[in-house]
């Protein structure tokens, strides 16, 4: 797991893109600015020594749809801002998907609790006034 999300990675990729850079420039100063994320830095390197898709390979699972994204785009020449956005927004979508699905399974795990915390209040609530009055018939009424 980086310690960082694929999407910051993308935006600095995407800074790099608009500001004229290449696929591998861009790649460069993401991996310069984000020294933290060892994989990037890896993936930076081999592109570097290698090209792209010696670095598609090698990179890990978060990053390697990234890389060969970029490295397609570089094959094809395709705009490296426009691919980057689009691999942004992709990111997006399938992060509200989760949290999406998350919020739909919500009710279902909270049932549970919320029935054991107001189980016994509306237990005492409903039969109190009748276990008191069986109880003050047995006592014979509080003085």
């Amino acid at each position: 797991a980086s310690p960082l999300p694929i999407r910051v990675v993308l935006l600095i990729v995407l800074i790099g893109a608009r500001s004229g850079r290449s696929v591998l420039a861009a790649l460069t100063a993401a991996s310069a600015r984000l020294p933290q994320h060892r994989e990037l830095a890896r993936a930076a390197r081999l592109a570097t020594v290698a090209g792209l898709p010696a670095a598609v390979s090698a990179a890990g699972r978060e990053l390697r749809p990234v890389i060969a994204q970029l490295a397609r785009a570089q094959r094809s020449g395709a705009p490296l801002a426009d691919t980057v956005r689009r691999l942004i927004d992709d990111d997006l979508a399938e992060e509200r998907a989760r949290r999406l699905a998350r919020a739909r399974s919500l009710p279902a795990r909270l049932m549970v609790p919320v029935t054991l915390l107001q189980l016994p209040g509306l237990v005492l609530l409903l039969y109190a006034p009748s276990l008191l009055s069986v109880f003050e018939g047995l006592i014979g009424g509080l003085p």
